[in-house]
């Protein structure tokens, strides 16, 4: 094979790597998609400012102006265009590491495109990719780093260093546990090579200490992030918490073991064993596959403080250490690959070729899982509640919300179409200038603006002349008083406040006409654990208001079982 048929092969196999993942991402999006990603859903639409994850809603409105699906499916066709960079990033990382452990002609592209494939289609990486603020951001720049490292570990010169640089920042700057992982992933990276080590040294010797300057640069947009978010109300130390180490909603923290045995499996699992194993005994791919191996360990460790493990979210260092276990057993693929094709035995190439054939079908398998999980992510769970929660209301009720999980919820729906249009969504959250704009569309509103802003607290007299005017639509908080409690009446989840007080006689008679919808939604909701937890949210609202009006302890009870149904069971 010619150098330009090389090249050639190589330039086609790329796009392929590109193309494929993306593909099958933008096939999995869906209108209405999980609600384990509602948290991404809010931050990119910049409803919920965060320090962390800030190139998220930049990749979110790569394609919004498309005339496609709802808001919230446009943003997440940016996550399967980060799946196509990706592509290139890891087919040239498998592809190089292919070429320092044996020198092949055609072999090494085509089994490096068989393994990226593999890693990108497979299901945790399409999880991530075909969602609003997937982690797939922060798996890209942790790839990125380290073959930007490599590359300037090989060419050594001040440019490829301020690249690697610069991608090494950013990714410490999308969230801790990525820049721990390409830190980690560059520093062994650099400590495997001699030649990167003396590279780096002389740079630093020769006082070129402005390559530093691109980490500064990668992490000023996390700190453009953080002065949004300060800007929006939120205090210091809660900001920085906020999912510091990724966004796993009402899930629990997983488990390592799970994981491999779902996600990784024992074929996976033993190619990426012999693949290190092959890769450090040959001296040129030493360095990286280092590199990739402190990869899977550091994507392990974070998964065991705190980094989601799946099934519905994967964080980002677990998907950079699926994707690096991938390259890895790439080198034991092509191994095999090599030592059949040289066998003194009849049909020896044949036989090759079989086992690539048999190799080609890793990716095939990972995307037909991938395609067949998508569909379980979206459920009737999520109409059935934004239908029993929102859908119930009056027309053109006006909805205070003071539970920021509960205005999330809502805000969700809205941007995937399932909120109906003639619903105000009012925040009763210190969150800054930016939430207040809901209260400028009308003049009824004024009065209830003038107290949240001052106060904090809506006060009778103003809810009063609102609901006079439009239904008003709340949860109870036992700070704004009993005398705001009297108005109000059970609606499914929510509470109307009517514009005069009402006796436990009207709250009973409410319960009982929705009573069928909370136990539809109670049956339906089991296994989504996002919306159990918004629910029990309202209902225990609910079940305080009761309580604090006293008088019906028969009544209090029945609210007290309504929580109950929605609780997990042991």
């Amino acid at each position: 094979m010619t150098a330009s048929t090389g090249r050639r092969t190589d330039a086609s196999l790329t796009l392929v790597c590109a193309l494929t993942p993306a593909g099958v991402a933008a096939a999995c999006v869906a209108n209405v998609a999980d609600t384990a990603h509602d948290a991404g859903v809010a931050r990119v639409l910049g409803v919920a400012p965060v320090p962390w994850r800030a190139l998220d809603p930049m990749a979110g409105v790569l394609l919004t102006a498309l005339p496609i699906g709802t808001r919230a499916a446009r943003a997440a066709l940016g996550g399967a265009l980060v799946a196509a960079a990706t592509g290139v990033v890891l087919y040239s990382i498998v592809s190089g590491l292919l070429g320092l452990c044996a020198e092949t002609r055609r072999l090494r592209f085509v089994i490096a495109a068989i393994a990226t494939s593999t890693a990108l289609v497979a299901a945790p990486w399409q999880v991530e990719s075909a969602s609003v603020g997937g982690s797939v951001t922060g798996a890209f720049l942790i790839l990125l780093a380290v073959a930007l490292t490599a590359r300037a570990c090989a060419r050594a010169g001040g440019e490829a260093w301020a690249a690697a640089f610069g991608a090494l920042g950013l990714a410490m700057g999308q969230e801790p546990l990525a820049g721990a992982s390409s830190l980690g992933g560059c520093a062994v990276l650099v400590g495997a090579s001699p030649s990167g080590r003396r590279a780096l040294a002389e740079l630093w010797k020769d006082g070129k200490r402005w390559i530093l300057g691109p980490v500064i640069a990668g992490l000023s947009l996390f700190l453009l992030a953080l002065g949004r978010t300060l800007a929006s109300g939120a205090s210091l130390p809660a900001t920085l918490r906020t999912g510091w180490s990724g966004e796993r909603g009402a899930l629990g923290a997983g488990s390592l073991t799970v994981f491999g045995h779902a996600e990784v499996g024992p074929t996976l699992g033993a190619l990426a064993i012999g693949g290190m194993t092959l890769g450090m005994l040959v001296r040129p791919a030493r360095p990286l596959t280092a590199a990739l191996s402190a990869l899977v360990v550091i994507g392990l460790a974070c998964g065991s403080v705190g980094a989601p493990l799946g099934p519905a979210r994967f964080g980002s260092p677990l998907l950079a250490a699926y994707a690096a276990a991938c390259a890895l057993a790439a080198v034991a693929m092509q191994a095999a690959v090599r030592a059949v094709a040289q066998a003194r035995v009849p049909f020896a190439h044949m036989s090759a070729a079989m086992i690539v054939v048999l190799e080609a079908a890793l990716p095939m398998a990972a995307a037909d899982d991938a395609l067949v999980r998508s569909r379980t992510r979206t459920s009737d769970a999520v109409a059935v509640w934004n239908d029993t929660a929102l859908g119930s209301l009056p027309p053109k009720s006006v909805v205070l919300v003071s539970d920021p999980l509960i205005f999330e919820r809502a805000v969700v729906a809205r941007a995937q179409g399932s909120l109906r249009g003639d619903l105000v969504l009012l925040p009763a959250l210190a969150q800054g200038r930016s939430q207040w704009r809901a209260f400028e569309r009308d003049a009824a509103l004024v009065p209830l603006w003038r107290d949240l802003a001052l106060s904090g607290s809506p006060t009778e007299v103003s809810l009063s002349s609102l609901a006079s005017v439009l239904p008003v639509a709340m949860a109870y908080e036992s700070r704004w008083g009993r005398a705001i409690g009297r108005h109000l009446v059970p609606l499914a989840l929510f509470d109307a406040f009517e514009p005069e007080p009402r006796g436990a006689t009207d709250r009973r008679r409410a319960l009982d006409i929705y009573d069928a919808s909370r136990k539809r939604l109670a049956a339906i909701v089991d296994g989504e654990p996002e919306l159990a937890a918004a629910t029990i949210v309202l209902l225990r609202a609910r079940a305080l208001l009761i309580a604090d009006l006293g008088g019906d302890r028969g009544l209090a009870e029945r609210a007290a079982r309504d929580v109950l149904a929605f609780e997990p069971q042991p």
